[in-house]
């Protein structure tokens, strides 16, 4: 019995949804248009330190160089594995 009623309650609730007219909704008041007047320039962009920019940009490298290097070790650590395969199969 109660299976039923959880078959039939969505069904009587999306019926309902269907059946039953949407809510008028308000239009919109229509608006005046405005001129915008700008007074002041925008201000200037970020001040940029040479200094600072240069040990960022070595930071960067620094890190590019690590996973470079990374990547070759691992690089190489699969092509001896590969290598290390081959034979045994070739031998057996």
């Amino acid at each position: 019995m109660i299976t039923k009623l959880r078959g039939l309650l969505p069904a009587v609730l999306l019926g309902l949804l269907v059946l039953l007219p949407a809510p008028a909704l308000a239009a919109p008041e229509p608006v005046a248009a405005v001129p915008v007047v700008l007074t002041q320039d925008p201000p200037p962009g970020p001040v940029l330190d040479p200094a600072e920019s240069d040990r960022a940009n070595n930071e960067k490298t620094k890190n590019q160089l690590i996973a470079g290097g990374t990547a070759v070790v691992l690089l190489g650590i699969v092509l001896w594995g590969r290598r290390v395969r081959a034979k045994r199969r070739k031998s057996g």
